[in-house]
């Protein structure tokens, strides 16, 4: 009976216990989802400086990565022409001002970019000749550069044009303190200093001096500058005409280039400097490019339309490839440049070592655009970093020659740089008055951020007819004012009225240009020959001459 009576209540109990589980609530654990990260371009900024004339002050203008757009411009002084980074701000050599200005980056939507700090820099008193009275010449600073985070080095030559018998006339560098804006100290160097580097900030790590190496274009030399103390520890002698100086990664070699095509090689570890070795390239080349993924150093040359590539793991700097840009690409396609040449002046390369990207030009007058007005077509080569191959040439929109600036003269007509992402490969325009931005995902011609308008005054015509074509309307004109106003280019942004025909008018860019006439895209258009209207084109940009990556 007790048995029957246990197994019974066992049985209640198991049940009551089923019934207990079937009213519960089991909740299935929960597997977070990844957050998608921001978009790293976000984070990245490249810079530009621009002239606007010889008379009228510049601009730095940053541009955003992530949105390849302008996130603000700052006025500077008289013709920019070199800049660099440091510690949130973009210092710039202003050689015609004798002055440099530093201004602080904008920070996406959370501070705007800062107005510049203009810092005047020492003149350079002398006697001319002799017994006169004391003639200050004033410097014309070429070069920026510093490794360091609260000193910054400016280096100068001295203009003496004015003065033809003064042929020794030594340039100096300028010791800025950048925390207080001062100029700590002044080195004399050698005649017409033109380029700078400095050891980087791993050389100090290691236990290593610090040094800056300034290169003399009339003396044919370079300076050795001890950071420390910013005293001259020897002066080397170089090829004919140097014109450009990097450091290598480590800081153990530094390598000077010269326009008679020599390469000079430096030990920067002994305590006094040692020439290495030379290795000669074709003479004509302006800069150098030393890519720290790769190890290697490319010499752009606009005299032969080349570009050579040379291993700097070694000290002979043995040479890897010569790309001739009038050749075909191998892969398949039609030369980078004309069979004519073209002028290869700036490279630069991504992060992750792959690629390696040559920005050239070459002025055309063949053009039914460029007959009136000659154009500059630029464009951009593709080199495979590890075959050292071209495998892409990607033109960029062919600009009028500037009517404005003197590109001509100016150290990078064109120059490339490289978000600090890869993401992005950026090439200003002196004449087209714009920074191009190519996308690498594809290499391809993605957009173009407009310089800043320059002070130079509109373009004024008269318009005297119309023809239209599809969806292309063509328009005779005159000049207004022909001696003051500046003459029309491609890209021009103009605004036309008084046209009787009321699709004639209105706001658009100009994509042709011929002898007395001009064409627009517009579809509303009519063939009008005998009407007259009036037309104001937008002042021209300014002119960008120098490019730098920003973190």
């Amino acid at each position: 009976m007790n048995l029957q009576l246990t197994g019974r209540l066992s049985a209640l109990l198991f049940c009551l216990l089923i019934c207990v589980a079937c009213g519960d609530v089991y909740r299935p654990t929960i597997i977070p989802q990844p957050v998608q990260p921001p978009d790293p371009k976000n984070l990245h900024s490249v810079f530009t400086v621009n002239q606007n004339g010889s008379a009228n002050p510049g601009t730095g203008m940053q541009v955003d990565v992530s949105g390849d757009s302008s996130a603000g411009v700052t006025k500077v002084a008289n013709l920019p022409v070199h800049a660099v980074l440091q510690a949130g701000r973009v210092w710039v050599a202003n050689q015609g001002s004798n002055s440099v200005s530093a201004f602080t980056v904008a920070v996406g939507s959370a501070a705007p970019i800062g107005a510049s700090t203009d810092i005047n820099l020492p003149s350079n008193p002398i006697s001319v000749p002799p017994g006169s009275p004391t003639t200050d010449i004033v410097a014309a600073p070429d070069f920026v550069y510093t490794t360091e985070t609260a000193t910054m080095y400016v280096a100068s030559r001295f203009d003496h044009s004015a003065h033809p018998t003064l042929k020794d006339l030594n340039g100096t560098v300028s010791v800025i303190n950048s925390f207080t804006n001062t100029i700590a100290n002044t080195v004399a160097v050698g005649i017409s200093p033109v380029a700078m580097t400095e050891t980087p900030t791993n050389t100090a790590t290691a236990g290593l001096t610090k040094k800056i190496y300034v290169v003399n274009q009339e003396s044919n030399n370079l300076t050795v500058v001890q950071a420390a103390d910013q005293t001259v520890l020897t002066t080397l002698a170089t090829g004919t005409s140097p014109r450009w100086v990097v450091s290598r990664g480590d800081g153990a070699r530094v390598y000077v280039l010269s326009n008679d095509g020599t390469i000079t090689n430096i030990n920067s570890l002994a305590p006094v400097d040692q020439l290495l070795a030379n290795t000669s390239v074709a003479p004509g080349a302006d800069f150098l490019y030393y890519d720290s993924r790769t190890n290697r150093l490319y010499v752009p040359n606009p005299t032969n339309s080349t570009v050579t590539i040379l291993d700097a793991s070694t000290d002979t700097l043995p040479i890897i490839a010569t790309i001739n840009l009038t050749s075909p690409i191998p892969s398949g396609g039609g030369a980078p440049c004309p069979s004519t040449g073209c002028s290869p002046v700036s490279v630069t390369a991504l992060p992750d070592g792959t690629r390696a990207y040559l920005a050239s030009y070459y002025i055309d007058t063949t053009s039914s655009d460029c007959v009136q007005t000659a154009c500059l077509q630029a464009q951009v080569t593709v080199i495979d970093e590890r075959t050292n191959l071209v495998t892409k040439s990607i033109p960029l929109p062919e600009a009028s020659v500037s009517p404005v600036g003197n590109c001509g003269s100016v150290r990078f007509r064109i120059s490339a740089t490289a978000a600090s992402d890869g993401s992005r490969v950026y090439v200003s325009s002196c004449d087209a008055g714009n920074v191009a931005s190519i996308n690498p995902s594809g290499d391809a011609y993605f957009a173009a951020i407009p310089a800043p308008v320059s002070a130079f005054s509109p373009t004024l015509m008269t318009i005297s007819g119309a023809a239209q074509s599809g969806a292309q309307t063509t328009y005779s004109y005159t000049y207004t004012q022909p001696a003051t106003t500046t003459p029309i280019y491609l890209g021009l942004i103009v605004t036309i009225s008084g046209m009787s025909q009321a699709g004639d008018n209105g706001t658009f860019t100009v994509t042709g240009l011929g002898n007395g006439s001009f064409t627009v895209t517009n579809s509303a258009g009519t063939s009008s020959s005998n009407e007259n209207g009036s037309a104001i084109g937008q002042p021209p940009s300014q002119n960008p001459v120098f490019m730098l990556t920003g973190s």
